[in-house]
Parts: C-alpha cells; sequence; structure tokens
C-alpha cells in the first residue's frame, strides 16, 4: 500500500516539476533554476518508473513518469541549443 502512495505522488510531483521547468526557458535568467529542478524531477519520474515496472501498476498505459521526464528535459535540451547554436 505504502508504495503505491509513492508511485501517485512520485508521479504527480514529476510532471508539476516538468511543468515549471518547462515555463523557466521564457525567461533566461530563471533558466538555471529550471535546469536545477529538472534533476529533481529526473529523479522523480526514475522512481515512477522504476516502480511501475517492479509493482507492475495497470492504472494507466503509460506512468506519469514518462511525461514528467520530458518536460523536465526541455529545459536541458534548450541548454543545449543555445550552447551549440551560438558556439564560435
Amino acid at each position: 500500500m505504502r508504495t503505491r502512495l509513492i508511485y501517485k505522488v512520485s508521479g504527480l510531483l514529476s510532471v508539476i516539476i516538468g511543468i515549471i521547468c518547462t515555463l523557466s526557458i521564457y525567461q533566461l535568467r530563471y533558466i538555471f533554476y529550471g535546469v536545477i529542478l529538472s534533476v529533481l524531477g529526473f529523479i522523480l519520474a526514475g522512481i515512477n518508473i522504476f516502480l511501475n515496472n517492479k509493482y507492475e501498476f495497470d492504472e494507466e498505459k503509460w506512468p506519469r513518469g514518462y511525461f514528467g521526464m520530458l518536460l523536465s528535459s526541455i529545459p536541458v535540451l534548450f541548454m543545449l541549443f543555445v550552447v551549440f547554436k551560438f558556439k564560435k
């Protein structure tokens, strides 16, 4: 029962943190905080995906961790794009 609660909470938090990370790319001064938060989003999404694979929770087709990981990776990809685009 406790693992199901951790599964649900980690999935929800990874999506919320992913949304905050995605919103951080609109202002360049917040991109540093977005990248730092994306690490936390990756960890929570990894926990969510791991628990789904280990205990086979069949509530949904795709765990929320995949969506959270996608949203958390956007600031990192944006930073890579900026670095490689303006590299001389």
